[in-house]
């Protein structure tokens, strides 16, 4: 587990820039899409300075990869332990536990579109409140599983686990690229998941000695416990919204457009209106001309 956290944070450090942020960096096309954070060329020491201000010391990233630890061990015990604890526990043959494990994987697929859309639709485009609220309700279906003995009611059990667990995957690996400089995003999302590995490694042999010393109700109550960790871990990324993008062209800027919609209502109105357009617009141009 340390080595490979280790690998992934080298790999999180050399993840840096983007398409769009080279563009924007040595300034080619006529429309940049840029950050509220200034797109700039760094040399070794500024990328270092940035990835310490912007991502190792960011405790927005820091709570994502907590919350992400926690389900990504939580999915992947149920993946690779489900067939053991249904044939060991529960009496299953192995097909019927597969279809267990089939109806966890198509809950995730549902679970996630539901997710993405809810998240757009009823909550203006942040995660927090979804990711939230799916961990939260993964601590019924966890105590569930451990306790019904019926095979369709096992099935529903997992296929709850699967809507509520995959869409926290879906959303953080986004959520940690806007919450950051689109010139830093990768090297965000990158060390966020390079936490959900660690979590992903420690559902192997650290849960394996639990099962030995505490049975599977041990290894099913600790990872309730754990997913209620990821609803508290992400509970004050509520509010979180994503850093704003601001378009600029060669020829203006889109308070520019506004100015115009503004001068073209008052013409319409009665007059003055190009006036109030030209001496509303050029000031903003002349600011514009300096910043680009």
């Amino acid at each position: 587990a340390a080595a490979a956290a280790a690998a992934a944070f080298v790999l999180a450090a050399l993840l840096f820039g983007s398409p769009a942020a080279v563009a924007a960096v040595h300034g080619k096309g006529d429309m940049q899409v840029a950050r509220d954070a200034p797109q700039r060329k760094l040399g070794g020491s500024g990328l270092a300075s940035m990835l310490g201000k912007h991502v190792l010391l960011n405790g927005e990233l820091w709570l994502m990869g907590a919350s992400y630890f926690c389900i990504s061990l939580v999915r992947t015990s149920l993946s690779d332990w489900s067939a053991i604890f249904l044939e060991e526990a529960k009496g299953m043959q192995m097909h019927t536990a597969a279809r267990c494990l089939f109806a966890m994987e198509s809950g995730g697929f549902v679970g996630s579109l539901v997710a993405g859309a809810a998240s757009d639709r009823f909550f203006a485009g942040r995660r927090g409140p979804v990711v939230c609220i799916c961990s939260s309700l993964l601590v019924p279906a966890l105590v569930a599983i451990l306790v019904l003995d019926s095979p369709l009611a096992l099935q529903a059990a997992y296929a709850w686990v699967g809507f509520c667990a995959f869409p926290v995957h879906v959303l953080l690996g986004l959520f940690s690229r806007e919450v950051t400089p689109q010139h830093l995003s990768s090297s965000a999302g990158g060390f966020v998941k390079c936490i959900a590995q660690v979590g992903g490694a420690v559902a192997g042999l650290p849960l394996g000695f639990l099962q030995q010393r505490a049975g599977w109700r041990g290894v099913f109550l600790l990872t309730a416990c754990i997913s209620a960790a990821s609803a508290l871990a992400t509970l004050p990324l509520w509010l979180t919204m994503a850093q704003g993008a601001t378009i600029t062209a060669r020829h203006g800027t889109v308070a520019d457009f506004q100015q115009m919609q503004q001068a073209g209502s008052g013409r319409a109105c009665g007059g003055g209106g190009l006036a109030a357009l030209d001496s509303s617009s050029r000031p903003l141009r002349a600011a514009d001309k300096k910043r680009l």
